[in-house]
Order: structure tokens, then C-alpha cells, then sequence
């Protein structure tokens, strides 16, 4: 019998690949409790990219993860739904969905073919315990001791512990001897410190922003919350900052102010911020912060005025004051490292056996429907590899 750990996206995937050698122990009244939480309950399950720009899109984990993506890779994934009575939206900009728009029906229909496929789901089943006993394992769930020839641990990372993910597959692989990275969080939004006045532009969203940490630039969309930063941008970046952390903001990208001001010497300053194509808050909030007056005109604008706006708008600096826990991050930046994990089978490298999968591993992704993709897939692999050593 091959134990899955988990109730998650990876362990659904494994249970895909396992069909009746399988057994899922999870741990709450049903399977997918994150998942259905997703995507504000939509799910963003994958991303429709061509297989390379896919890859890509891993960023430093497209190499290690590769195996897994090819094992089952996102063309599988929606076919795999579509054939299956869940139909999938793809957007202008690639994120896929099931066209309902409810998480329900892709963790249903995972979950309905695991079932059919002959995997026998154990719920309110915590696994507290794995041992290593030649040959196979022994499982301690509740009180009572379970054999297995192979196990799967997908139980998750250590963020959003309600759902289930509490850290446990970090603290099993660390008693049986690998190195796990201390989670932080990731997939999570900002404070900033003496945030006011942009408080005032909570709800804007800029398109393609840039962002600079330390000698780092990253582009991506950026939200303005009460309290800080959001969006892609700020999400997946966050496992990058932390707390004190001072990161630069640029909202004059093509260094445009100077020529602006030359142009249009009879306009107000705010008027000709809102050329940049800035949003009118965000033009006052930044006015408002440097102590420049907004009806001043261009023509009588000091030279100390321009050169301190100048410099704000090629590099604003802001000191993250905290991120989002590990309580609400969607997701979690740690884990078991990959260098100890055989990318093309799962398998620990310490303990034959053992598989990883999804969030049990130290890498982290972009939204945008990747984690839940690599999450599956790496299920799927981690199974195919633990059947075929039967």
C-alpha cells in the first residue's frame, strides 16, 4: 500500500497516478480545504502558457521542477477536467479556471476520479507519526499503527494552519534526518511603516509597476491596500523582504518629469504628475508626502522641488513595517531542500520510500495558477515513481 499524507492538490495528484495501491489519510472532513479557498474561491488551477514560457515562469525552480512539470503538465491537467465534466475558462492573460468559477468543482472532480480509480480516502485521519520500518513504514494515526511499503508525504507547508498545513511534513522530514528551510511567508502581502498618505489611494492598482529590492527590479502589478502593498507584484516577491527592510517603489519609469515641466510651464504640478499615467490620489498622496504644494505651476517649481521629485518618483523608498503571517499567507517559502530530494522520482535522498510533494518542498511560485499545477504534478510524479518501485 502506497500512504498519501494529505488531502491537498499533490496528494490528489498522486492519488491520480496510484489508482488502488493508493490510501489518502487526511486529516479534515474533506479533501482540498485550501484549494477551495483559492483564487477567492475560484481557483486558479494552471496557467495555459506554452510548455517553455511555462518553465520559465518558475523562475530559479524551472530546472528541478521540470520532470514533474512533464510528467503531468497543464495541457494534461485541463484536458484531464474537461474530459471529466468540469469545464475550464483560460483568460486573455492565461490563468485558467473551471468555467463555473468555483473551486468546488476542480477539487471535486479530482477527488470523484481518485474514487473511481480505486484510492480509498481515510478522513478525520491525522497522521501524527511516520517510522521508518524495514521494509516500508509505519504510520501512527490516532491509535492505531498502519503498515505501508511507501509514503507520499503532501501534506502541505506551514502556512494557512487552519487549513491543515501546520508545518507537519517539515517536522517528519527533519526527525528523519533532512534539512528544512525555515518557512517565511510568501504569496503575502505588506505593511509599510508611516504608510499615510498613501492610505488615501487603498483600492489603486497600477499595471506593470516596478519594484526594487536591494539591486533587484521586478515588474508586475501592484495593488494599494489601507495598510501597505499588494498584487502579484508585492505577493511574489514577499519571501524576498522582510521586516525593516527598506524596498523602492518606481513610478516614473522613463524619467519623463524634467521634460514634462519644460513642456507645460503653465501647469500645476498634480496636472502634470497625472501625465506619468498615475492615478490623481496617488499624484496627491506623493505631493502630500514631499511638502510640494499642488497648484503650484511648472514655471515656478525650485529647482530643489524638482531634483527631491525627480528622485521620489525613479526610486521611491518605503520600510516594510511586517509581512503577512504564516496564519493568512497563502503560502509558505521553506521546506524540505531540494537538493536532498531526486527531482526526477520525489524521493528522499535519506530515506528510501519517502516521496515529497507540493508545498512539503522548498520552492516557491508566481500566482497565477503555477503552485497548484506544480503542486498536482509533482504529486503525480512522486506516485508514478513510488508504484513503479513496488
Amino acid at each position: 500500500m502506497i500512504a498519501i499524507v494529505g488531502g491537498g492538490p499533490a496528494a490528489l495528484g498522486a492519488a491520480l497516478a496510484c489508482g488502488k495501491a493508493a490510501q489518502i489519510f487526511e486529516r479534515n472532513a474533506f479533501c482540498g480545504k485550501k484549494l477551495l479557498l483559492s483564487g477567492s474561491g475560484q481557483c486558479n488551477f494552471t496557467n495555459s502558457l506554452p510548455k517553455d514560457k511555462f518553465l520559465q515562469a518558475l523562475g530559479e525552480f524551472r530546472t528541478w521542477l521540470k520532470p514533474a512539470f512533464y510528467a503531468f503538465d497543464n495541457v494534461a491537467f485541463m484536458q484531464l477536467l474537461e474530459d471529466n465534466s468540469c469545464p475550464v475558462l483560460v483568460r486573455e492573460d492565461g490563468k485558467a479556471f473551471p468555467r463555473s468559477l468555483k473551486s468546488a468543482d476542480v477539487r471535486d472532480t479530482l477527488v470523484s476520479l481518485a474514487l473511481k480509480k480505486g484510492v480509498k480516502i481515510n478522513y478525520i485521519s491525522k497522521v501524527q507519526d511516520i517510522i521508518p520500518q524495514a521494509p516500508g513504514f509505519l504510520l501512527q494515526v490516532g491509535g492505531a499503527s498502519i503498515k505501508a511499503d511507501k509514503v507520499i508525504l503532501a501534506s502541505g507547508g506551514a502556512a494557512w494552519p487552519d487549513t491543515g498545513s501546520d508545518g507537519f511534513s517539515y517536522r517528519i522530514a527533519q526527525k528523519l534526518g533532512h534539512k528544512v528551510l525555515a518557512a517565511v511567508p510568501a504569496l503575502a502581502s505588506v505593511r509599510i511603516q508611516d504608510y499615510p498618505p498613501f492610505d488615501t489611494c487603498a483600492g489603486i492598482s497600477m499595471s506593470q509597476s516596478q519594484l526594487i529590492i536591494g539591486k533587484d527590479r521586478f515588474r508586475g502589478d501592484l495593488l494599494f491596500t489601507h495598510h501597505g502593498f499588494s498584487g502579484p507584484l508585492i505577493l511574489d516577491n514577499a519571501r524576498r523582504m522582510q521586516s525593516g527592510q527598506t524596498i523602492r517603489l518606481v513610478f516614473d519609469a522613463q524619467d519623463r518629469l524634467f521634460g514634462l515641466l519644460q513642456s507645460y510651464p503653465k501647469k500645476q504640478i498634480l496636472s502634470i504628475l497625472q501625465m506619468l499615467a498615475l492615478p490623481k490620489a496617488l499624484c496627491a498622496a506623493i505631493l502630500l508626502k514631499l511638502q510640494i504644494p499642488q497648484d503650484a505651476p511648472a514655471a515656478h517649481f525650485s529647482a530643489s522641488h524638482r531634483k527631491h521629485l525627480r528622485a521620489y518618483l525613479t526610486g521611491a523608498e518605503f520600510v516594510i513595517r511586517d509581512l503577512e503571517s504564516l496564519a493568512t499567507a497563502m503560502s509558505d517559502f521553506g521546506g524540505i531542500q531540494l537538493n536532498e530530494v531526486t527531482a526526477r522520482s520525489m524521493q528522499s535522498r535519506f530515506t528510501p520510500g519517502l516521496y515529497f510533494a507540493g508545498e512539503s518542498l522548498a520552492y516557491s511560485l508566481p500566482t497565477g495558477g503555477f503552485s497548484i499545477q506544480m503542486a498536482v504534478s509533482t504529486g503525480y510524479l512522486a506516485a508514478l515513481s513510488a508504484l513503479n518501485s513496488i
